[in-house]
């Protein structure tokens, strides 16, 4: 399936990507949810119309029986820019039952030269979602989830994936340079690549202090045994203040990660700022 997804954006091929889909098989992307072939199929020639039929640059995959993840930049120019897409879905081995792709959005508007504003008037009408106020005086007697919750993990990797996930839960910043390699690449939806965890650090920091009594919460992860590499579907709440009103904002999150020698050395972002930007009528930039 990997392969299919990839053709659809460098060929335009929807042929073989089609017989992969069912009429129950549902596709989330810019916050909107499309379901059978009739809507999934508008939802890709918008996307073949804003950024088809460019180069593969770079990808990553996660793959596991029931869930599978797949992570991709496409060359956008001669400037040596891109866009990346990513993909966490749940399969059959042949059929995808449910599908959320995140379009690093932001990027687009650099190799199409548009406003970014024109740019989310484009987007899709998102879902309907609401939101529940996460009570922060009971916080320390509620039990939150942690990667070990949702798969089986080799010993070391679970530990480790334990302590990332307490960098964001708890904010534990010190736990960056003991998880991270010195020279990991990392890649930020809408800020691009970096070697180091510093970036990642600075863009953490600056997350939550944006956003006021922030909480993650993890939707679901997917491991590769056989690459040490891990998809992670997750989220984050929080009141976010914009002229002076206070808005409850989720921003739903995919993190691709590789491991090596039990420590990280690559890790992917992805969000999608112009559709969080639609979503809750926010300016950018967010942060």
């Amino acid at each position: 399936m990997f392969n299919k997804l990839i053709a659809l954006y460098t060929k335009g091929d929807l042929a073989q990507l089609s017989s992969s889909i069912l009429h129950s098989t549902s596709w989330k992307q810019h916050d909107f949810t499309a379901y059978g072939h009739m809507q999934i199929e508008s939802q890709w020639l918008k996307s073949l119309q804003q950024f088809g039929f460019l180069q593969l640059k770079n990808q990553q995959t996660v793959k596991s029986d029931k869930f599978s993840a797949l992570y991709f930049e496409l060359a956008a120019d001669s400037a040596n820019r891109s866009i990346s897409l990513s993909f966490f879905f749940e399969h059959n081995q042949t059929h995808i039952k449910k599908l959320h792709c995140i379009v690093d959005s932001l990027l687009s508007t650099q190799f199409k030269h548009k406003d970014v504003s024109k740019l989310i008037k484009q987007l899709p009408a998102v879902d309907p979602l609401q939101l529940s106020q996460f009570d922060h005086q009971l916080h320390p007697q509620s039990y939150h989830a942690i990667p070990s919750d949702f798969c089986d993990l080799p010993e070391d990797t679970e530990a480790l994936l334990n302590q990332w996930w307490h960098i964001w839960q708890e904010k534990q910043f010190a736990d960056f340079e003991l998880i991270y390699n010195a020279k990991s690449k990392i890649n930020i939806a809408g800020l691009g690549n970096s070697n180091g965890y510093k970036s990642l650090r600075t863009f953490h920091i600056n997350m939550h202090n944006r956003i006021n009594r922030s909480y993650c919460q993890i939707e679901n992860i997917c491991y590769d045994s056989q690459q040490n590499t891990v998809a992670i579907q997750w989220q984050i709440e929080g009141d976010y203040l914009l002229n002076g009103d206070i808005k409850r904002i989720r921003v739903p999150v995919l993190s691709f990660i590789t491991i090596k020698d039990n420590v990280i050395v690559q890790e992917q972002l992805q969000i999608d700022w112009l559709s969080l930007c639609k979503r809750f009528q926010l300016t950018y930039p967010v942060i």
